[in-house]
């Protein structure tokens, strides 16, 4: 039988390969202080250049449906490059969330999968939208109202309603429900909310509604 081929690595090799190695980590960001968020349900991560940055807790491997006294317990290993959930035995590599892989190849192909379902979905009740504007599929009697993607109302012309910055938490709890953002004090405002939790209106009532399935 031939052979298998064999390759030759030299301590030269080696030596050039850690020299690189070095030269590219002092350009890995690192982080500082990782914490969870109940209120938005991210994990926010402080990076030691000042930048701070979030991640939805569903998209990260590992995190999903555990409980929030897991979710608090995280170490910051190898001088900022590792996350360590101790009571989930789940690790995470700090550059590769930072460059946008939360998992396994399997599990980032899951999450491809779903957020193109998620665009075909839009993609469809847009043009649903357009054709009743245009009146080809508008079988409604003018003044009535439609109800949009995420509960809130539709105009004759098939354009979402925008809801004010200073619409209140309790006011919005009357149409999508007493549980819609927990932790959110009644009186706080939309504009409050969105800037904290870094997303729309409509992202909230969708991680809401996937909550309750």
């Amino acid at each position: 039988m031939p052979e298998h081929a064999r390759v030759a690595v030299t301590g030269a090799d080696i030596d050039v390969a850690l020299g690189r190695a070095r030269e590219y980590a002092k350009y890995a960001r690192k982080v500082v202080k990782a914490t969870y968020s109940k209120t938005t349900d991210r994990l926010r991560l402080v990076l030691d250049n000042g930048v701070t940055c979030s991640f939805p807790r569903r998209l990260i491997q590992g995190l999903a449906g555990a409980h929030e006294k897991d979710l608090n317990r995280i170490q910051v290993l190898s001088d900022g490059l590792g996350l360590l959930w101790p009571l989930l035995d789940v690790a995470h590599y700090v550059p590769s969330l930072l460059q946008g892989v939360y998992g396994s190849e399997k599990w980032m192909t899951a999450l491809f999968k779903q957020r193109r379902k998620l665009r075909l979905v839009d993609a469809t009740r847009n043009l649903e939208s357009r054709s009743k504007s245009s009146g080809v599929l508008d079988k409604r009697v003018e003044g009535t109202r439609s109800t949009g993607l995420d509960s809130r109302h539709r105009d004759r012309n098939g354009r979402i309603e925008e809801k004010r910055g200073d619409t209140l938490v309790r006011t919005l709890r009357e149409e999508y429900g007493e549980d819609f953002l927990p932790g959110w004090r009644g009186d706080a405002t939309l504009s409050t909310v969105r800037k904290e939790a870094d997303m729309s209106l409509t992202e909230l009532v969708r991680q809401h509604r996937r909550g309750k399935k």
